[in-house]
Formats: C-alpha cells, sequence, structure tokens
C-alpha cells in the first residue's frame, strides 16, 4: 500500500518525521511536505502562480505551499506511484469540534478525500517542541491495521490523541464520537503604520468548547483516543427535507 504523508507543521516537524520513520515499517510511504508552517489554511490552494517544488529523493519533496497543495501534488504532478491512503500529522495540538474547519492537518485530508482517497488527520494534544510525537506514531501504525480497510474512499477519519495517552495508550482507548462545538474567543493587537492604515495580528484565540456527550471533547477529557468520522457533503439535511417539505 502506498501511503501519502503531509501536514500543515512543515518538513521539519516532528510529528511527520515520526510518522514516516514509523510506517515505513509496514508500507510504503511518500512524503510531502510545506517549506514552512501553514497552520489554519484549511483546504487553500496555490492558483494562477507557480510554487515551487524541491524534491529531496523518489520519496521526499518540499512545497512552498500549503497542505491541501502538497496533496494535490502527490496525487496529479506524477512525482509518486499511485497513491492509495493520505495521512496528514502528527499536528502539534488538537483538532476538535469546530476546529476540522480552519485546520491545514484535516484540510489536507479532506483534500484527499475529495479526490476518492481515504484519508486520517491525526493531531496530538503534546505540545513541547521536545516531544517526538514516537508512541503516537507507533499507534498510527496500529490503528492502520485494524481500521484502514473501514475507510471508505472520499472519507476523513479525525484521530486526536490526548497528550497522557502519547506514551502510554493502546486501541482499546479509541471512542468514536460527533464533533464537539468549539468556543473561540478571537483578540486582536492592532498596530498603526500611517494614519489611516493599520496592522491586526491575530495571535490566536481562548479555546473552549460546551459540555456535551458523546463528542470528541468529552473523550479527549477523559483520557481517551476520539474518532470521528467527517463527510465532505455539508448539507444541513434534516433542515433541506423541512424546507422541500413547506
Amino acid at each position: 500500500m502506498n501511503l501519502l504523508i503531509t501536514n500543515d507543521d512543515g518538513i521539519s516537524s516532528a510529528g511527520i518525521k515520526a510518522l514516516e520513520r514509523v510506517l515505513g515499517k509496514s508500507y510504503n510511504t511518500y512524503l510531502i511536505a510545506p517549506l514552512k508552517e501553514r497552520s489554519v489554511t484549511s483546504m487553500a490552494l496555490t492558483v494562477f502562480q507557480g510554487m515551487r517544488v524541491e524534491r529531496i529523493n523518489d520519496n521526499h519533496y518540499i512545497a512552498d505551499g500549503f497542505p491541501a497543495d502538497c496533496v494535490n501534488i502527490g496525487l496529479y504532478a506524477e512525482i509518486f506511484p499511485k497513491i492509495d491512503f493520505v495521512i496528514s500529522g502528527i499536528n502539534r495540538g488538537v483538532n476538535m469540534g469546530y476546529d476540522v474547519h480552519y485546520s491545514g492537518t484535516v484540510g489536507a485530508a479532506k483534500h484527499g478525500a475529495l479526490h476518492g482517497i481515504p484519508s486520517l488527520a491525526v493531531s496530538s494534544g503534546r505540545i513541547d517542541p521536545e516531544d517526538d510525537y514516537e508512541k503516537e506514531a507507533e499507534l498510527v501504525l496500529s490503528f492502520l491495521s485494524k481500521y484502514k480497510s473501514q475507510i471508505e474512499p472520499g472519507e476523513v477519519w479525525n484521530l486526536n490523541f490526548p497528550p497522557e495517552i502519547g506514551g502510554s495508550g493502546n486501541l482499546n482507548e479509541i471512542v468514536f464520537t460527533r464533533l464537539g462545538r468549539r468556543r473561540y474567543s478571537e483578540k486582536y493587537e492592532k498596530k498603526q503604520i500611517i494614519e489611516g492604515v493599520s496592522e491586526f495580528q491575530l495571535n490566536g484565540s481562548l479555546l473552549g468548547h460546551d459540555e456535551e456527550t458523546g463528542t470528541d471533547f468529552e473523550a479527549y477529557y477523559q483520557g481517551k483516543l476520539p474518532v470521528t468520522p467527517i463527510q465532505l457533503d455539508l448539507t444541513e439535511k434534516k433542515r433541506l427535507m423541512e424546507l422541500q417539505s413547506k
């Protein structure tokens, strides 16, 4: 099986290196990742302009673009054999609830699904720059052995590791959940450049979530591994049926 590995933290991140080291034991791995961090870029693509791509060797490329660009190039630029599965991660920081709409990690996996490839997004609550994510990568390997055949073409599964699970977890801790409701509190720093022109910088959000049962947040804060299947069709089917019946 040929796995395409990418991320949004960039080519130098520990998470993607761990995935490649561990998954390479059992699969043919092909890595293409952004030159630099491209967090919060969702499914953005580079269009109407060139994008530089550097070949390291037959299995490794660096793209000066977005995570979804990396998937697109890996699938269609004829640099790799036919890809069977897309994995994005391991992200430094979780992607739960409404995060999936912003996340470059999830966005890359969604782009794979958009093109009919079974895809998995992987994130971790461990954010220490010294973390090597080796244990999480080992669990991803076990996860694929058990579940990869159940991830259908055009489908994304979103997996998050709690920080305390990374060193001692097992697949018995997996819980299939729905997305929870993330709450954001945005704060901008303003710097005036000249009269009438200012620079606004968003340095991140104060994050919260609704306390609900059956969600990825609930499982995560119970120390379990939440997995949420995500569909690309955003139609609110119940509401659509209500409107059509009037």
